[in-house]
């Protein structure tokens, strides 16, 4: 157990072993075999565009632990809000499977804000079936939609695209985003692109 100090000092901090921007090279080949064209923004960031006039950004995120670290890719999307909505405070939508063996629906919980309309795209994005059809199967970890500054930003984090860096003993271990779920992920950023900005 680390003591408190310890993990203050940690805080902001990379781990030592991390090297930005490895993650997204090994992701980006695997959307270029879904036809996503990347661009390298900076060293943890990259920017997609897909034939279809979809444009999203992946972000590494760092999580460390003792003796090692994760490296997780983040999709966001972003998309201009009605000016109805952008009048309204900041909030957060967080969209979770539902069903305890078997996926059997998608749950949204809306923070920050009771707004009507805020709630109504809750509602929308736990019934819209194609909404529903591109999520089910996605193996995501944590889905989470913000209003903020005139835009809806979708974060997707993937359970794939992600990489386990241990120190000792010294090992980096990379899970791929394999087919199924690269169809799933950029078939559930279009279809939200699609209903948020209806």
């Amino acid at each position: 157990m680390w003591p408190r100090w310890a993990e203050r000092w940690r805080r902001g901090r990379p781990p030592r072993a991390y090297r930005a921007g490895a993650t997204l090279a090994r992701l980006q080949p695997e959307l270029a075999l879904a036809g996503a064209v990347c661009t390298t923004q900076d060293d943890s960031s990259m920017t997609c565009t897909v034939g279809d006039g979809l444009h999203f950004t992946v972000q590494e995120r760092v999580e460390s632990m003792f003796l090692a670290h994760t490296v997780c890719c983040e999709f966001r999307l972003l998309v201009p809000v009605s000016s109805t909505l952008a009048a309204l405070p900041p909030a957060r939508v967080v969209i979770r499977h539902t069903g305890m063996l078997r996926r059997q629906g998608i749950a949204c919980t809306v923070e920050g804000s009771r707004d009507e309309a805020l709630l109504a795209i809750a509602r929308r994005l736990e019934t819209d079936p194609l909404v529903i059809r591109a999520l089910l199967p996605l193996d995501f970890r944590r889905c989470e939609l913000y209003l903020a500054e005139g835009c809806w930003q979708l974060c997707i984090e993937h359970f794939g695209a992600s990489e386990l860096v241990t120190t000792l003993p010294p090992m980096r271990r990379y899970i791929r985003l394999v087919s199924e779920q690269r169809t799933a992920m950029l078939s559930s950023l279009q279809v939200c692109r699609t209903l948020l900005a209806a």
